[in-house]
Order: C-alpha cells, then structure tokens, then sequence
C-alpha cells in the first residue's frame, strides 16, 4: 500500500510570475492517493502562493508546471 502512494506523488515546480518573466522559487509535492483534477489544482496554486509569498499581505502570481 505504502508503493503505491509513492506512485501517486507528483513534483511541481513553483514559478512566481513578473511581469512577461517567470521567476522559480521552489517546488510542492502532491502526496495523494488519487490524483487531483483541474479544479483542485488551484488548491496546490493557492498552498504555493501561502509557502512562498514574502509577507502576509503580499499578493503573487503562481505558475506551477508539473515536473515528468
């Protein structure tokens, strides 16, 4: 059971966006059982932008591109 959730894990890269130019700043792990779809994918945008922003008040732009 245990190989089977390593499977499922999905590495992404974490791209804060400036301007035209993107920006990486790290990387979030998707550690699930069952892969999340489109909608649930702004959660890991918005878990992201809560790990890398500066400041509490700091509004960032995210791009994450899964990594193969």
């Amino acid at each position: 059971m245990k190989r089977e959730a390593l499977d499922m894990e999905r590495l992404f890269s974490v791209y804060k966006v400036v301007g035209d130019t993107r920006i990486l700043v790290g990387g979030v792990v998707e550690r699930r059982r069952t892969r999340r779809m489109t909608s649930n994918q702004k959660g890991l945008v918005e878990i992201a932008k809560r790990k890398f922003r500066e400041s509490p008040d700091e509004e960032i732009k995210i791009v994450l591109k899964e990594e193969k």
